[in-house]
């Protein structure tokens, strides 16, 4: 009698050979789905990292001219070309920051860095502000842009930097 049961065992035993591998297959599919999205975002976010230190490396080049007294952008009479002395300045730190930093793409065809925006009361309060942009168009990892797949694509960061007028 207790053949018959011994044998029933083997049978569902056979019958159940094939499920891991069908389990395994349908999990597979979402941890490679996440696995990927995971790779797409960690690349982005190292992208921002760069956009960000670069963004602060342009802001203390302005600084740097300031303190050295190079280009007052309060300078009643060479106000207009230290502004684009300053501006080529930061133009340079910022781009060879992103450069040195190896993010994905080619870093003169894919950044863009908006003019210096002076505000403040120059020379009456001799207090004063410099902001700039950076943009950076990242290109998608898979080469294609599809509706399905939501790549980031545009990074985006902002700069002020406050300073006091020299005179």
């Amino acid at each position: 009698m207790k053949r018959p049961a011994l044998n029933l065992q083997i049978g569902s035993t056979r019958r159940q050979s094939g499920v891991a591998a069908i389990e395994f297959a349908l999990i597979a599919v979402f941890m490679i789905i996440m696995l990927l999205g995971l790779t797409v975002y960690w690349r982005a976010f190292q992208a921002q990292q760069s956009l960000t230190r670069a963004a602060g490396d342009g802001g203390r080049a302005i600084l740097s001219v300031l303190a050295a007294g190079v280009g007052d952008p309060c300078h009643p009479l060479q106000a207009i070309a230290n502004r684009s002395t300053i501006q080529l300045r930061v133009e340079q730190s910022v781009r060879a920051s992103l450069e040195r930093s190896d993010i994905p793409g080619t870093v003169a065809n894919q950044l863009t860095v908006t003019a210096i925006q002076w505000q403040g009361a120059c020379p009456s309060s001799g207090i004063g502000s410099a902001s700039f942009e950076l943009r950076y168009r990242l290109a998608p990892m898979f080469g294609t842009l599809n509706p399905w797949i939501a790549e980031p694509s545009q990074l985006y960061e902002k700069t002020v930097v406050h300073f006091a007028s020299m005179l």
